[in-house]
């Protein structure tokens, strides 16, 4: 059966991540990146076939994964719907009713807004990796076009993942306290040790626990800040229920 060709719109960390698993799956894939540093590290690795501009892997391709930073993954809906607005098109946004809402105003009918839950704090092409996703759950929003839904959800199964259909209001709810308020803490415990004068001297001494806590604050603060600027609602409430916690803890 002849698979479909796919293209993939940033080539980071997670675009880079599909892309690779893709590849290695048989799939023709074609890169889309307005930086040349990471379409020459995806095509030096065989992890797509060509790079081209939006456009072209538009006519070209059957699928379409939007894998850039989530407000730009917005704009690019709106753009989608003006030049291939039957093409079948998935998203990896952290947040899922902007981007929802935004297909849908623009009638881009056979969006299916995702999130595969995997990652990593190093980001970028080099970081990425064919098995990032495998037996990781990857969430998606219900969509009007049946057909779409399949043919994504074949797609993610094929490399590993775990594909869950969840309401995107459902999911920014969720992900606030599963994703988003983990981000946030780490960032706090992290510059708590850093500003007090004797944690600092003494950050060696910290054990695997601490190691472990604060990880996720070495991840790209700016794509971060923008994740939690969409979902500032949810995160708020998440944020609310731990300080309401630790309040009564003490």
């Amino acid at each position: 059966m002849k698979k479909p060709v796919i293209a993939v719109v940033g080539l980071g960390l997670i675009g880079g991540s599909l892309a690779r698993a893709l590849a290695r799956r048989g799939h023709f894939v074609i890169g889309v990146d307005s930086a040349a540093s990471p379409a020459r590290a995806a095509r030096r690795a065989g992890a797509v076939k060509s790079v081209l501009r939006l456009e072209s892997a538009c006519a070209r391709a059957e699928v379409l994964f939007l894998a850039a930073p989530p407000r730009a993954n917005i704009a690019l809906v709106r753009r989608l719907a003006k030049i291939a607005p039957r093409l079948v098109v998935s998203d990896v946004s952290s947040v899922k009713q902007p981007i929802v809402r935004a297909a849908r105003l623009a009638r881009l009918d056979r969006f299916v807004g995702g999130h595969p839950m995997a990652g990593r704090e190093r980001g970028g092409f080099a970081g990425s990796d064919a098995d990032l996703f495998r037996g990781r759950p990857w969430l998606l929003t219900a969509t009007p076009d049946r057909r779409a839904l399949k043919t994504i959800t074949a797609l993610l199964r094929s490399i590993g993942a775990r594909p869950v259909v969840i309401p995107a209001a459902e999911h920014d709810r969720a992900v606030a306290f599963l994703s988003h308020l983990p981000q946030l803490v780490a960032w706090g415990l992290a510059r708590c040790a850093e500003q007090d004068p004797v944690a600092r001297r003494r950050l060696s001494l910290a054990g695997p626990a601490f190691a472990e806590m604060t990880r996720l604050a070495r991840s790209p603060r700016a794509l971060w800040t923008e994740i939690l600027e969409l979902n500032r609602a949810e995160v708020r409430a998440a944020i609310v229920a731990l300080r309401a916690y630790l309040s009564s803890s003490l």
